[in-house]
């Protein structure tokens, strides 16, 4: 989360012309942030006032086969996903294959 006074910050950062590096990398749930979101405000402002300052990225979630094989990578089973397959089902249950929850399903 962010509330306004760091999302002014970095909006007054990423637009100062007297820094000529700058990396800033920032990650979020585009189903938790609507069009009228300040951080959706915020980053269009900043893709109209600069158009190379941001670069969007996004990860989709996991399918089932994907986790199943990252939780056998995990376990050191790679040669046995079919021995893996319930907990990564409950793996992929919890977190709807969701990246940034795989691996710190409560």
């Amino acid at each position: 989360w962010s509330d306004t006074a760091t999302l002014d910050l970095l909006r007054n950062i990423s637009l100062d012309t007297e820094i000529p590096s700058l990396l800033i990398v920032g990650s979020y749930r585009e189903e938790e942030v609507s069009d009228s979101h300040l951080l959706a405000l915020h980053i269009r402002e900043l893709g109209e006032q600069r158009s190379d300052a941001i670069t969007t990225i996004s990860v989709k979630n996991l399918s089932p086969s994907i986790v199943t094989s990252l939780v056998a990578e995990v376990l050191r089973m790679e040669d046995n996903e079919k021995g893996v397959a319930s907990l990564a089902a409950s793996v992929y249950k919890k977190t709807e294959g969701n990246a940034f929850f795989c691996f710190n399903v409560p």
